[in-house]
């Protein structure tokens, strides 16, 4: 869970570089659209067939105050269904939805440097149960802050700059709590009963681009208000929980004859100050200790590919590979027992498509995929973790 909350900032901060690249012509006001849909099925290795849906959509608004000074608005609506999902991060079924506002001020200190101030309002929905109403979701999340960000352009004609950009999130999760701690401080549920995941969350990315080739160096550091680290006796330490990130990554867009290409890899190391404690069943006295526990490195390797028939026809394949290796947590066996060897979790997705240009600024893609997941963690009572499946679905894309 903690990775899926950090991944929405670092799209936020992605959507945020994308706002930069808006057209400051000599207009007054330029407005900024781009929306996707997906619609799939799902078939699991194990269980029933289910559908799910993805929608990501960003609309702003740039206006134009004089020749160096701008403001832009953008609204971002984001809603992710059930569908497959990497090892140690959500089940099947489970459903986001989030509303993000952001409000950047633009001004060009020279031809070539400009800073972007801005604040942004984020409000999270989570669905983990078929029930669970959006409202009461476990891991609802209200998130405020702001940025300063700079962009530095080397080379207008191949549209080469460096941005750094400094993020700050003020983060509370006003549902949340943590039964097992009730459970062992039922006589003062009122210290323990919400707070836990409250924390403060600084970014710092620096990230060149030319010529259709990125690629950037992201820190990010998440202080948790309230929660403790647990000691090897079972019981909370005086020390808050720290995490942090360290990610790199490197692509190009580019068209070559009639091929299309958009590779791209990245690699994070997350590290925790956060242990663990394995109870096999309520009330157990002996449970087992994971020091260093959701510490990991990961690999992730995007590799699509579109082969152009026509002008509007196209038809497209790519590879996804997604590796995360534990420093210090041992795999589980079928009983639930920590191994001797160290979790590795692999995904590999493979994917074939035929995609159709309906005009300049929207296209549909139709799209089969085949999801290989394996696993040395063999205990899968609670989440999947060695699964193959394959889906079937149609995307939508419109964007101006």
């Amino acid at each position: 869970m903690k990775k899926i909350i950090l991944s929405a900032f670092i799209a936020a901060g992605m959507a945020a570089r994308l706002c930069a690249a808006v057209a400051e012509d000599s207009k007054i006001f330029t407005p900024f659209f781009d929306m996707s849909m997906t619609e799939a099925a799902f078939l699991p290795s194990e269980g029933n067939i289910f559908s799910g849906g993805n929608i990501n959509t960003q609309v702003g608004l740039l206006a134009k105050a004089t020749q160096a000074d701008h403001l832009f608005g953008l609204y971002n609506f984001n809603y992710g269904g059930p569908g497959f999902a990497p090892q140690d991060s959500k089940q099947f079924t489970d459903r986001s939805m989030s509303h993000g506002f952001n409000i950047e001020y633009r001004r060009s200190v020279t031809d070539r440097i400009r800073l972007r101030p801005g604040v942004s309002l984020n409000r999270e929905f989570r669905r983990t149960g078929a029930n669970e109403a959006w409202q009461n979701g476990l891991y609802n999340m209200n998130s405020t802050g702001g940025q300063l960000a700079g962009d530095y352009t080397f080379d207008e004609e191949k549209n080469g700059y460096v941005t750094a950009q400094y993020l700050f999130r003020n983060v509370k999760f006003p549902n949340y709590t943590d039964l097992l701690t009730e459970f062992r401080n039922m006589n003062n549920t009122a210290s323990v009963n919400g707070g836990l995941q409250d924390q403060t969350m600084g970014q710092f990315s620096l990230r060149p681009s030319w010529n259709k080739f990125f690629a950037g160096l992201t820190y990010t550091v998440q202080n948790y208000k309230n929660q403790k680290v647990v000691a090897n006796t079972g019981v909370n330490s005086t020390v808050k929980q720290k995490d942090s990130d360290t990610a790199v990554d490197f692509g190009f867009q580019q068209s070559l004859w009639i091929f299309e290409l958009a590779p791209m890899v990245s690699y994070t190391m997350h590290k925790s100050n956060q242990n663990f404690m394995l109870y096999k069943f309520l009330g157990d006295t002996s449970p087992q200790f994971g020091g260093k526990y959701y510490d990991f490195n990961e690999l992730t390797l995007s590799m699509p590919l579109d082969l152009n028939i026509t002008s509007k026809w196209a038809v497209g394949g790519a590879i996804n590979l997604t590796r995360r290796a534990y420093d210090k947590r041992t795999a589980r066996d079928a009983n639930n027992n920590f191994t001797t060897e160290k979790q590795v979790n692999n995904m590999t997705t493979l994917t074939g498509s035929i995609r159709k240009r309906i005009n300049e600024v929207a296209m549909v893609r139709l799209f089969t995929s085949l999801i290989v997941a394996n696993s040395n963690n063999k205990f899968e009572k609670y989440m999947p973790y060695n699964y193959t499946g394959n889906s079937f679905g149609i995307a939508y894309q419109l964007s101006y």
